[in-house]
């Protein structure tokens, strides 16, 4: 659970294939990321993304959405989102999440953020995204092929992210100011993030957002 604790980093990306003519080929990451089969942290998840998505969107069907659990290779990959209703969740933080309330808040946030990142459509989004940078997921920390490279969503969809996420939470009458606790403890456990997901400008963004909803309740 510390390691996890100390070792918290998102990074949500789209496929791309480079051919050897220089050309990009889209393809889907679906068919190739490992997944896992646990029916009682599936429900676990299920139900948790399902009761989020209904304060999301209220048009939302949760039947057309897959959340499926993955190990992924990379310890501090919480979440992938990858368009077309399909979102990844780590199957070590939905393990702990049935064992601490800490952790279940983690999925919580973790799925309203990648849920934010699925109805804002930024998978399909067609303008440029941000190349992995030194340090960044790699095919490897998926279990995917090397040929496989990955694009970073930009720091501003990131952050829409988490205010969306935070909006949906406030729905369903959830306590903003856990959310900005967990990202204390990332600071207090001496995570800053990365270049697209800041911790720093994540609490900052938090912290405003939470505090007009306590003077502006709906």
């Amino acid at each position: 659970m510390k390691y996890l604790a100390k070792k918290l980093k998102r990074f949500f990306y789209r496929c791309v294939i480079t051919l050897s003519a220089g050309w990009l080929l889209a393809c889907s990451l679906a068919p190739k990321i490992p997944v896992v089969a646990d029916a009682p942290i599936e429900a676990l998840v299920t139900r948790e993304a399902t009761n989020i998505l209904s304060a999301a969107d209220a048009r939302a069907d949760a039947s057309r959405y897959r959340f499926q659990l993955s190990p992924f290779p990379r310890p501090d990959l919480l979440g992938l989102s990858i368009g077309g209703k399909q979102i990844y969740i780590s199957y070590r933080l939905a393990q702990l999440a049935a064992q601490s309330n800490y952790y279940l808040w983690m999925l919580r946030q973790t799925l309203a953020h990648e849920i934010a990142h699925e109805l804002a459509g930024h998978a399909t989004d067609s303008r440029p995204q941000h190349r992995s940078v030194e340090g960044g997921v790699n095919a490897a920390h998926l279990g995917l092929p090397a040929l496989v490279r990955f694009e970073n969503y930009s720091i501003e969809k990131e952050l829409q992210a988490d205010m969306h996420g935070i909006e949906y939470w406030a729905r369903l009458g959830w306590d903003c100011a856990i959310w900005i606790d967990i990202l204390i403890n990332f600071q207090r456990h001496g995570y800053s993030g990365d270049l697209f997901h800041p911790t720093d400008r994540r609490l900052k963004l938090a912290s405003a957002t939470c505090a007009a909803q306590k003077s502006f309740p709906d």
